[in-house]
């Protein structure tokens, strides 16, 4: 299935706790017959804090050339995903600092009115603050879709993103969520952001990222996880992810 970001008849008032769904692709990977070796960052970097903007649309921390290729299809609104930030911190870091293993973020909109202004306002300062800025809608889920916000995302408001394109759909809930605020408050200008959210090529990019994560590993909810291009079936959280990365590493 591809999806678009044009505005449907659907609400957003989902539950946010139901954002993962197993998708239905599994390459299980292989141990290493020898443990793949530490790669050292060029002088005076780190690979932990090393970001690349990918040909896909996603965001690379990390060695570009790790023998490990880690992919996360997330989605800024999803509280699975946030958690993942939380409890893989320490030791995702760890495997990224030595050059084995590289870690890229795909967004994916898994809640589209409400992912699209965030994942624009996420980038709009840049590969090297994407990660910041990600990490802060994903710690503070509760300010800025929190019960309260929703509360201002009334059927009329909904009804009226019908009418919408994307850009404008994006803006508004932008607005009503006072997402300029919480960026702006994040180092990322009022103006800049504004710009941020009419800018129709990021919008048609992240609108093609969705339909390769559709069609090429049948995505269906977040976080899904693909390692060295094999999506990791039943994975949602690092208790899970773990072992399947020490068994590639082979450590």
């Amino acid at each position: 299935m591809t999806r678009a970001l044009f505005p449907a008849a659907l609400s957003v008032l989902i539950a946010l706790a139901a954002c993962h769904a197993t998708p239905d692709t599994n390459v299980a990977p292989t141990k290493p017959s020898t443990p793949v070796a530490s790669v050292a960052p060029p002088a005076g970097a780190s690979w932990a804090t090393s970001v690349t903007e990918t040909t896909d649309g996603g965001y690379l921390r990390g060695n570009p050339n790790a023998a490990v290729k880690l992919v996360e299809y997330g989605a800024l609104s999803c509280p699975h995903c946030a958690h993942f930030v939380q409890e893989s911190h320490d030791e995702l870091n760890a495997m990224i600092s030595s050059g084995k293993l590289s870690y890229e973020l795909r967004p994916y909109l898994v809640h589209p009115q409400l992912d699209l202004p965030a994942t624009l306002l996420a980038a709009c300062n840049g590969k090297d603050t994407f990660f910041a800025l990600a990490e802060q809608f994903f710690t503070h889920q509760d300010e800025w879709i929190g019960p309260e916000k929703f509360k201002l995302l009334t059927p009329d408001v909904q009804k009226a993103w019908a009418t919408m394109t994307p850009n404008q759909l994006a803006a508004d809930v932008a607005a009503h969520l006072d997402l300029i605020t919480f960026v702006s408050q994040r180092g990322v200008s009022a103006e800049r952001a504004k710009a941020c959210l009419a800018d129709k090529s990021a919008v048609d990019k992240l609108n093609h990222m969705m339909s390769v994560a559709d069609t090429s590993f049948h995505v269906s909810g977040t976080p899904t996880f693909v390692i060295n291009g094999g999506v990791a079936a039943d994975v949602n959280d690092w208790t899970a992810l773990k072992p399947k990365l020490k068994a590639a590493i082979g450590g």
